[in-house]
């Protein structure tokens, strides 16, 4: 698996999340797509997934 590190960026908060622009483009995401995001803290890892409309 091919690994992107993002660097020199700001945590964000408040009730939505901001996806970087790069990740936008690699998986090639539209407005109002599915997607689901998994966050495992004891790795400090975060997953994006495009969820398969059905």
């Amino acid at each position: 698996m091919a690994e992107t590190i993002f660097r020199d960026n700001s945590i964000q908060t408040g009730h939505r999340i901001k996806i970087p622009k790069a990740i936008v483009d690699t998986l090639n995401l539209k407005v109002k797509q599915k997607i689901e995001i998994r966050f495992d803290a004891g790795k400090k890892k975060m997953i994006v997934e495009v969820v398969d409309e059905k």
